[in-house]
Formats: C-alpha cells, sequence, structure tokens
C-alpha cells in the first residue's frame, strides 16, 4: 500500500546530476531509509526487540497518518526562566501546558548552546539545573514549511505577567512532531535578552483557573487590540529586558503615556480609571506625579536612583489599568474607554 501510494503524498522532487526533475523516479530508497527505517527504529527505542503486533500496529497508524496528512502538530517547548511551579508537578493553562523538561528536551537544548543557569548539562551527573520547567504548547502547520514560533511563547509569557508579578523570561524555543518525531528543530527568542531581575515567578494550583480565564480572554482579544494597546504591552514586556531599575522605570512610564495617550493628564487619568476609592486615588495620584518628577530628572539629568519597590509599583499600576481596559472591551471600544475618563475627569 505505502509502495503505491506514498508517491501521491511526498512532497518533493527526485532530480538527476544536473538538477532536472527524473520521469517516474524510483521511491523505494527514500520510502525505505526515511520512513520504513524511521518507523523500525522508533519501535526498537520505544519497545525493544520482542515484536508485538499491536504495538508495531499502532506505530505504524502514526506513521501512516502523518505522511498522508497535509499538516502536521509540532509541539513547542521552551524552558522558562526564573520560574518555579509550587507543590504542583504541572498545570494546564488553556492550550498550554506548564511541565518539567524531559531528559531528551535538556540535551537537545544544550546540545545547541542553550545553558541552564549557569550548568552546562543534563542529568543528574551535571549538577542542579535551574530552569527544569517548560511551557509546552501544540501548534498546527504546513508540512512544507515552519511558520515562526516565537510568538506563541511569547502571548504565553505576556499573560504570565499579566497576570501578578514576577520576572519570567523565555529564550530558546524547541519543536518537534507530536504524531512522527522523525526531525526537530530549534530557534531562539526575537529579541536579545538581558540578565533577568528577581524576583522569581512562582505559580500554584490555585492560580490555574484564574490564569486559565485570562490567556483565554488574552488570546480572544489580542488581534482586536488597537495600537495603544499593542505597543503599551510591547514597552512592557521590553521592560522586563532592562537590567537596570532605572530603564525598567523609563520602559513603563512609555506603556502607560501610550495606554492613555494622556501624557502630563496621567496623574489625573489613571486614579480616575483604577482608583476605587479616595484615598487609593490620592496614592495614585502621589506615585504618578512621582514617575513624571523621576522621568524629567532622568531625561534632563541622564540619571536618577531608583528603588526597586517603585518599580514594581508603577509594574502592577500598569498591569491593573490592562487588565481592567480587557474586560471593558467586550462591551466598549478603546475609543469610548478613553472617552468616559475624559468625562469623568470634567465632572
Amino acid at each position: 500500500m505505502l509502495e503505491k501510494e506514498f508517491p501521491k503524498h511526498l512532497e518533493m522532487r527526485i532530480t538527476d546530476e544536473k538538477g532536472k526533475p527524473v520521469e517516474n523516479p524510483d521511491y523505494k530508497p527514500f520510502l525505505i531509509t526515511e520512513i520504513l527505517g524511521a518507523l523500525v527504529n522508533r519501535y526498537l527505542e520505544y519497545h525493544g526487540f520482542e515484536f508485538v503486533g499491536e504495538k508495531f500496529k499502532k506505530l505504524y497508524d502514526e506513521m501512516t497518518e502523518y505522511v498522508y496528512s497535509k499538516t502536521r502538530k509540532l509541539i513547542v517547548v521552551s524552558p522558562l526562566q526564573n520560574f518555579e511551579l509550587k507543590d504542583v508537578n504541572e498545570i494546564l493553562i488553556s492550550n498550554y501546558r506548564v511541565r518539567e523538561l524531559t531528559d531528551w528536551e535538556m540535551q537537545e537544548f544544550i546540545s545547541h548552546g542553550y545553558s541552564f543557569g549557569n550548568v552546562f548539562g543534563f542529568g543528574s551527573d551535571f549538577g542542579i539545573i535551574k530552569e527544569k520547567y517548560c511551557v509546552e504548547t501544540v501548534v498546527n502547520t504546513p508540512k512544507r514549511h515552519t511558520p515562526p514560533l516565537n510568538q506563541y511563547i511569547e502571548d504565553f509569557i505576556t499573560v504570565l505577567r499579566l497576570f501578578k508579578h514576577g520576572n519570567v523570561e523565555h529564550e530558546f524555543i524547541l519543536h518537534y512532531p507530536k504524531v512522527w518525531k522523525t526531525f526537530w528543530g530549534m530557534s531562539g527568542a526575537s529579541e536579545d535578552r538581558g540578565s533577568i531581575l528577581a524576583p522569581q515567578y512562582v505559580l500554584t494550583k490555585e492560580d490555574e483557573n484564574s490564569l486559565t480565564l485570562l490567556m483565554k480572554q488574552y488570546l480572544e482579544l489580542k488581534y482586536k487590540f488597537p495600537n495603544p494597546i499593542k505597543f503599551a504591552i510591547r514597552w512592557f514586556n521590553k521592560s522586563y529586558r532592562e537590567t537596570n531599575p532605572m530603564d525598567r522605570l523609563l520602559d513603563l512610564a512609555i506603556a502607560l503615556e501610550v495606554l492613555f495617550g494622556a501624557g502630563d493628564r496621567l496623574d489625573l487619568c489613571i486614579p480616575c480609571f483604577i482608583g476605587s476609592n479616595k484615598e487609593e486615588r490620592k496614592e495614585l495620584n502621589r506615585n504618578i506625579k512621582k514617575l513624571r518628577e523621576i522621568r524629567s530628572s532622568i531625561v534632563h539629568g541622564g540619571f536618577y536612583k531608583v528603588e526597586q519597590e517603585y518599580v514594581e509599583t508603577i509594574e502592577n499600576i500598569f498591569r491593573c489599568c490592562v487588565l481592567k481596559i480587557m474586560n471593558l472591551l467586550p462591551r466598549l471600544t478603546y475609543e469610548n474607554i478613553m472617552k468616559s475618563i475624559r468625562e469623568k475627569l470634567l465632572e
């Protein structure tokens, strides 16, 4: 069956020594080495030398599904840096799974130059590996080419950061077929990463439901976000790649200005938008006025000693603003949200 039908589904051309396509080519060598050979090797890897018909048929069905399918499912895996799961081995977040890396995955990352913490190695023989957790998702792609995969991981990292405080990051991405693992590939993050600042991002089982709801909400809205929200989140994510608290604060200040388009009126807009009572609004007003003063000092003086605690305060203000806008977007446009803030200020 395979010998007869396989060439109809094979996306390749056999050429002669001059590079011209060969008419009625012989596919048997490719069929034997790349498909049937892979089938035998996979069986030996999983089940050893003892032949069991049911086990062989299961692998055979996987192989034929891969050969005849026009698309393929890729498993996409990226180690989570500065990250910890607490009191649980794995968590499911929408179509993402957070789990421990397998030894094989660690070996592949290291063979491509990835350093787990300060350890170049895998398994207990190489000491403690810090980044043992990863995020995994399954992506349906065409067989002919592999699309950029970084965005799938970036979406997950963004939602983690919007969910709560903690400096989580990723760097490398491994991908391989879910059904028929005959190849794998590696790619890096889209932008350079700086040194990761504390604190560690900790996820618990109690976070699973709330984080899943936020992930679903973000993925439904992200393609509808107007430019101010898209670019504000971009600056928010950029702040995590900074190695200096002053630079982080500048990025967050820009993120807030882009989000509201308010410039010097942020100290009025933000308290009006997220302050739930008079005391909260006063505190927000003080923090945003301080942000404006610090930014002015940096612009005119070139430097300002910024405390990490204050950076985290501004980060959380941005987080609260974006989450509230996301909650309002299903029934209000971004323009109407901004208009309602201005009207409230005039009252």
